[in-house]
């Protein structure tokens, strides 16, 4: 079976700020870019729940 870059770790942990990431996202293993658009993705999740109660 064959390892995909997606199958590898984190190269690094996501910033504290996902944001810092997006301007080097291109550069980054594609595991580092599905770390990244998840933090996001959570962020923003949160921001909505609270901005929804």
């Amino acid at each position: 079976m064959d390892v995909t870059p997606a199958d590898l770790p984190a190269a690094r942990p996501v910033a504290a700020d996902p944001l810092e990431r997006l301007s080097e996202i291109d550069e980054l293993p594609l595991a580092d870019q599905v770390a990244v658009f998840d933090a996001i993705h959570s962020h923003l999740s949160a921001r909505l729940r609270s901005a929804e109660s």
